[in-house]
């Protein structure tokens, strides 16, 4: 771990590959795990020596967005696989919590999935922890990659990110909005500053895509935050939106899925998610209860009117499914435990 002082002197990329090629065991596979490897000036000089030898297997992590750039794409020329670490997702929660799943869901639902955060009790030194988190990230892979970076808006910008997730907003909605609350901004000094955020994924972007004409529009796109927990920790006691929250659970659900997602678009109505893979297609869509006749033909209205036989999902809290025309609804805890 290279932000271990004891490891100070293997910072010098040269005295790193000494010290590596030194213990390394001919005739055996040689594991080796560098940690916060953006600590050492140059480290892929190190990496990609190390790459020709046919007895090394090589894993760097990090926590700065510069691993995941495309920074590193070029340094390392594609001689690499990426694996992106998410907070725990609903199932993975519930190997380490003994309530039952309905019960757990509520903690889950506010807490969100860092590992700490479900053996918090109090809320006051969980608001601390996700502030810490958030912190941190903010300085080390957002502010500290900017030449001139104001810390003020940075923080407008997320707070506004964390109170419309789920909602259609546009990089100029969003200078509009923080000039008009005396933190006057640009739109491309929003877009700088967004752009950073997204590559230290503390928010995730996702665009809209015409069913229809089979193109993604331009216009308008919808952000989802990492965790929930960094969201009611930020913006505290409000009354929660619960329709846009599972919807973030389920964005990032599909995620861990390895699904490439996007928002469907038809006839001016939307499906919440379009979830592809390898050629096969899902369509999504997600609320608190459909128990209401009113609510369920209008969940259930953009799903019609797609035409293609893939299938279709209505993913919602309601214990009694009330699915019909090939629509599958689903108890949407029960999907996430599948």
């Amino acid at each position: 771990n290279f932000e271990n002082l004891v490891h100070e002197e293997l910072l010098s990329y040269q005295v790193l590959h000494t010290y590596i090629l030194n213990r390394l065991l001919n005739g055996k596979m040689n594991y080796i795990f560098l940690d916060e490897i953006q600590q050492v000036d140059s480290f892929e000089k190190v990496l990609n020596s190390l790459f020709h030898r046919e007895n090394v297997d090589i894993y760097i992590t990090g926590s700065n967005a510069y691993l995941l750039s495309g920074e590193l794409a070029t340094l390392l020329s594609g001689r690499y696989v990426t694996m992106q670490v998410q907070p725990f997702s609903f199932a993975e929660y519930m190997t380490i919590e003994s309530d039952d799943s309905r019960k757990a869901f509520h903690h889950y639902l506010n807490y969100g999935g860092f590992p700490y955060a479900v053996q918090i009790e109090k809320d006051e030194v969980f608001c601390d922890y996700m502030e810490g988190i958030l912190n941190t990230v903010l300085v080390k892979d957002v502010l500290q990659r900017k030449k001139q970076s104001d810390t003020l808006i940075v923080e407008s910008i997320v707070k506004f990110l964390m109170s419309s997730v789920g909602s259609l907003i546009s990089i100029k909605k969003i200078a509009d909005t923080l000039t008009s609350m005396n933190r006057k901004t640009s739109s491309p000094t929003v877009e700088s500053y967004l752009s950073s955020l997204l590559d230290a994924f503390i928010f995730y972007k996702v665009d809209r895509y015409d069913i229809y004409g089979k193109k993604f529009l331009q216009l308008n796109s919808k952000y989802y935050v990492a965790d929930l927990g960094l969201k009611h920790a930020l913006l505290g006691n409000r009354r929660p939106d619960l329709e846009h929250d599972l919807e973030n659970i389920v964005y990032l659900e599909l995620l861990r899925r390895r699904y490439n997602v996007s928002i469907g678009n038809i006839d001016k109505q939307e499906v919440d998610f379009i979830a592809e893979r390898s050629g096969d297609i899902l369509y999504f869509q997600v609320s608190a209860s459909v128990l209401d006749s009113s609510t369920f033909a209008r969940e259930i209205a953009p799903l019609l009117k797609i035409q293609d036989n893939y299938p279709k999902y209505l993913l919602t809290l309601d214990e009694i499914p009330t699915g019909q025309d090939g629509i599958n609804q689903i108890n949407l805890i029960d999907w996430l435990l599948n």
